[in-house]
């Protein structure tokens, strides 16, 4: 064993010797933790350095040019960062980070040493001593790194943010960026995240031609993967570049903007707003899935993309299963919760899962599906027809209307609404219609809250009440503009 392994094996030991346990740590005051952290992360830095340029010299004993000499080949394994990986136990992705960091250890070695005395201490960072040093343009953050002017991943995210200069004559203008961005560190105290955002903006501005690749490539990836698990949820994988997640994202952030760590609000609708989404009893998750596909089915009802024959998902039910649905429906109105084996179920066509009668009564409401009838012998008797929904002119007049989701507390706008009728289709042939007046706009949650627990919307003239049962009847004040200018004048009760 060498003499340096040996050193180290005892200070291995030594070091292992003075860590705290967990009841050292928890019998600690928060200032005092804070102090062990500092001191162990300052430890865990110089460790790291140390592995860092034995990685980076197996790499290179591991070169392919070696052949049979190669460490990582002698280990049966294809370069170094592998054997690195292999012998600490680290990912892949940390092995090859330490052998990045080794080089630029290394670099700052050859290009200025430091003298190691017992009595040494710490240099004080310097801009000017990094801007003078000799090299290429990536010798400041090696020097930086050494020297503990900047961690280690602070400078891995800013090497790979920044990239490589396309030619001798742009490595200079590099060197200031590298140089402002460590200043930037310094000052502005950014984490290695921010850092790479912030080293990749500098490097599209100085590498045009890289910036447009970069924006094709990352626009060549977009995928969507549709998976569908074993209990019959079904998961999408969704990969879009900056540009389309800024459209898909941003309508959505803007919705629940209170939810999600959004700016403050100062009017008293967006404070309100605010409140209500602080209520809200889904989680945030849940909110995004609901404002999703709320959005998406808007676009795909009012755009006009299909045409006449907008796509229509077809829901099997039997004429038995239909009236249990309907006797649900009619007993949660009256307020009493069926069982759940008389609730009735549908089938949408190819999934193994059925939908329960609530979600039957909803989807065919709404319009959103058409229902086959089938009788007990598995005989198709009837499908509701498309004409007898609501039409995208009726969905549009509706939602201007109604100013968005009719419901009191909500403020889901007039795009991600859906059409309720206010006679359930079910109870009567007479309900068939398909009469503006006789249709509302509610929010995904609110129609299907609505269809669950036995509320009801009734129209008295030209009004519109809320019916819950046990509860007095709320009207419901629709929230467009004209509306209220005509009640102002008095046209309107």
């Amino acid at each position: 064993m060498s003499r340096i392994v040996e050193r180290v094996h005892s200070l291995a030991a030594a070091a292992v010797g003075a860590l705290p346990c967990a009841g050292d740590v928890s019998g600690l005051a928060g200032s005092e933790q804070l102090a062990l952290l500092e001191e162990l992360s300052a430890l865990r830095r110089s460790v790291d350095a140390s592995i860092a340029l034995v990685a980076s010299d197996i790499e290179r004993k591991s070169a392919r040019e070696l052949g049979a000499e190669s460490l990582a080949r002698k280990a049966g394994l294809r370069n170094g960062a592998e054997l690195v990986q292999k012998v600490t136990g680290s990912s892949l992705g940390d092995a090859k980070k330490a052998v990045r960091l080794g080089g630029m250890l290394e670099t700052a070695h050859d290009v200025a040493p430091i003298v190691e005395l017992a009595e040494a201490t710490p240099a004080p960072r310097s801009l000017k001593v990094l801007a003078d040093l000799a090299g290429d343009w990536s010798v400041p953050i090696a020097v930086a790194v050494r020297n503990g002017w900047l961690s280690a991943e602070h400078g891995d995210r800013l090497t790979i943010g920044l990239g490589k200069p396309q030619d001798l004559e742009s490595a200079g203008v590099f060197r200031a960026a590298a140089l402002r961005l460590i200043s930037d560190c310094w000052e502005g105290e950014l984490t290695p995240e921010s850092v790479e955002k912030a080293a990749k903006a500098v490097r599209a501005c100085l590498d045009r031609e890289w910036a447009q690749q970069n924006a094709g490539r990352l626009f060549e990836q977009r995928s969507l993967r549709r998976t569908v698990r074993a209990d019959g949820m079904v998961k999408y994988d969704l990969l879009v570049d900056p540009l389309t997640d800024a459209q898909i994202w941003t309508p959505i952030f803007r919705r629940l903007a209170p939810r999600l760590g959004g700016p403050r609000f100062m009017t008293d609708e967006e404070r309100a707003r605010a409140e209500e989404l602080q209520q809200d009893s889904r989680t945030n998750e849940q909110l995004l899935a609901d404002t999703f596909t709320a959005f998406l089915t808007a676009g795909v009802t009012t755009s006009g993309i299909f045409g006449k024959y907008a796509p229509t998902v077809n829901i099997a039910v039997t004429r038995t299963e239909l009236k249990k649905a309907i006797a649900a429906d009619t007993l949660r109105r009256a307020g009493q919760e069926p069982p759940p084996p008389a609730d009735g179920v549908g089938w949408i066509d190819g999934k193994p899962q059925p939908i329960t009668g609530a979600q039957l009564v909803t989807a065919i409401c709404d319009g959103a599906a058409a229902g086959v009838l089938f009788d007990d012998t598995g005989q198709s008797l009837d499908a509701t027809k498309a004409e007898r929904t609501f039409s995208t002119r009726q969905r549009r007049a509706m939602a201007l209307r109604d100013g968005g989701c009719l419901m009191p507390a909500c403020t889901m706008p007039p795009e991600a609404t859906e059409a309720h009728h206010i006679n359930p289709w079910s109870e009567s042939t007479r309900n068939q219609k398909t009469e503006t007046k006789d249709g509302v706009s509610l929010c995904k949650f609110d129609h299907l809250n609505l269809h669950n627990n036995g509320g009801r919307i009734e129209r008295r003239g030209s009004t519109y009440w809320l019916l819950w049962p046990g509860q007095d009847p709320t009207r419901l004040i629709p929230k467009h503009g004209v509306i209220a200018q005509l009640r102002a004048e008095g046209e309107l009760a």
